[in-house]
């Protein structure tokens, strides 16, 4: 099963980096559709980790803690992504 959650793993690592890249575009660029995708690809990369995290965890499996760190880093970004959008649309 280890093998499956290690093809879970990379597929996170490149939804966040595509998702990164939306946040990018977005913020320096100004697209909406860009911040679209970028909220939705943060908030689903944010789920998909913390619960193939949990799952392996409970399963015995070594590579729950590289979910929860991508969980984390994830939120990170995240955060600061709002928060910079946040400034840039007037909202605070």
């Amino acid at each position: 099963m280890a093998r499956n959650f290690l093809f879970f793993l990379v597929g996170l690592v490149i939804f966040f980096a595509f998702s990164f890249f939306f946040c990018y575009q977005a913020i320096y660029s100004e697209n909406l559709t860009a911040g679209i995708l970028a909220v939705i690809g943060f908030l689903a990369t944010l789920v998909i980790s913390l619960f193939i995290g949990i799952s392996s965890r409970e399963e015995g499996g070594s590579l729950y803690l590289w979910f929860f760190g991508i969980s984390g880093i994830t939120a990170i970004i995240f955060v600061w992504y709002l928060s910079r959008a946040g400034t840039l649309l007037q909202i605070w």
